[in-house]
């Protein structure tokens, strides 16, 4: 008989328990945080999933005004003595830092062991006045 009323004791009070839980208002979402890293401080050339160690990035050739839409050339060489098989993507800003849309898909590159290649790209928009480089291994 105690061992009936125990259980009917918890039964009891796991009820309660869910009916508490059920009975609360809803809970708003929790707010998201400030980023640290302001816009002018994130980098230029991104090398994504730790690529970053095994490739070399000379300055980049930016043609843009008068008109014309902004195109990138950027000089890139493999670290290693193996050849990388690499994605890459620009990205196109107006004055306002937003992306300037269709945003370029990622590009296969296959660079050869220690030697120069050109990520390249164009924005078919004369309003970019900013870029960024996105370089991943290949997928």
């Amino acid at each position: 008989m105690r061992r009936f009323a125990s259980i009917a004791v918890t039964g009891i009070l796991l009820s309660g328990c869910l009916l508490l839980v059920g009975c609360q208002g809803s809970m708003p979402p929790d707010a998201g945080q400030p980023d640290p890293l302001s816009a002018d401080a994130y980098p230029q050339i991104t090398a994504l999933e730790g690529l970053g160690k095994y490739l070399a990035f000379a300055p980049p050739s930016v043609k843009a005004g008068g008109g014309r839409p902004m195109s990138v050339s950027v000089p890139v060489r493999a670290r290693t003595d193996k050849e990388l098989n690499t994605q890459y993507r620009f990205e196109f800003f107006d004055q306002d830092g937003r992306p300037i849309e269709p945003v370029m898909g990622w590009r296969y590159l296959r660079l050869p062991a220690r030697v120069q290649h050109f990520m390249q790209g164009a924005v078919l928009d004369d309003t970019a006045v900013d870029w960024r480089l996105q370089v991943r291994p290949a997928r």
